[in-house]
C-alpha cells in the first residue's frame, strides 16, 4: 500500500481542523458552552508555550505567529510573551516565498498580506539576523509527528526559513491529535525538523524516533 501523499494529508488534517471549528461556532451560535477544554485552550496554550521557554536558555526575543480561525489560537500566547517582557516578533510574507519579521504588541495595527492568506502587523520588517537574541520559534503546523517531521500548509516560506535557524529551537503548534508517531507523516530531505511540540494540553520533545524519507 502507497503512502499518502503531502498533499492527501493536508486535505484530511484541513477538514478535520474545520469541522472541529464548525462544530465549536454552532454551539456558541445555540449559546451552548463548548467543552470545557475549547474553552480554555488559548489559555492553556499560552501557560504550556511559557513553560516550555522557561526551560530553555534565556533570549530577549521570541518569534511567534498569529493564528487563522481553524488553528490553535495564539493571541494569549502572545500577549503572555509580551507581558513576560519579551520582545515578540511575527512573521510577514516577501515575495520568492521569504518571510520578514514584524514586531508584535498588543493592539497592533493588523493588515492582511497581499502574498498569503494570513493577518500582518503594520510595522518596519526585519530580517531575521536583525532580531535580538530568538529563545525560540514557535511555527504553524497542520501535524507533527515524534521524529520532529512537520508538516505545514504547503506555503513554502517555512521552509525555506527554517534550515536557517538550525541553533535555535523549532517549537510546531498543534493540537494534541495532531502529533502522529514517528514516521507517519510523509516527508523528504529538504524537510527541516522541529524540536518540541505545543498543545493546549502539553509540550513534548520531538527527536524520540527516526522516521524514514519517504
Amino acid at each position: 500500500m502507497s503512502t499518502p501523499s503531502k498533499a492527501a494529508w493536508r486535505t484530511l488534517l484541513r477538514v478535520r481542523r474545520q469541522q472541529r471549528h464548525d462544530d465549536v461556532t454552532s454551539l456558541r451560535a445555540a449559546a451552548v458552552p463548548p467543552p470545557a477544554a475549547a474553552a480554555t485552550e488559548g489559555t492553556d496554550l499560552a501557560r504550556n508555550g511559557l513553560a516550555l521557554l522557561d526551560s530553555l536558555p534565556a533570549g530577549r526575543a521570541v518569534c511567534a505567529f498569529i493564528s487563522g480561525a481553524t488553528e490553535p489560537p495564539t493571541g494569549s500566547l502572545l500577549q503572555l510573551l509580551a507581558d513576560s517582557g519579551r520582545r515578540v516578533y511575527v512573521p510577514v510574507c516577501e515575495p520568492d516565498f521569504q518571510l520578514a519579521w514584524t514586531l508584535w504588541y498588543p493592539a497592533a495595527p493588523l493588515a492582511r498580506s497581499v502574498l498569503a492568506p494570513v493577518m500582518e502587523p503594520v510595522g518596519p520588517r526585519l530580517g531575521f539576523e536583525q532580531l535580538e537574541t530568538v529563545q525560540a520559534i514557535f511555527v504553524p503546523a497542520l501535524a507533527v509527528d515524534l521524529a520532529g517531521v512537520r508538516l505545514g500548509q504547503g506555503g513554502g516560506y517555512y521552509d525555506r526559513f527554517l534550515p536557517t535557524t538550525t541553533t535555535i529551537p523549532v517549537v510546531a503548534v498543534v493540537y494534541g491529535h495532531e502529533i502522529y508517531p514517528a514516521g507517519q507523516l510523509p516527508h523528504n530531505a529538504l524537510d527541516a525538523p522541529v524540536d518540541y511540540a505545543l498543545t493546549p494540553s502539553e509540550y513534548r520533545t520531538l527527536g524520540t524516533g527516526t522516521a524514514p524519507i519517504h
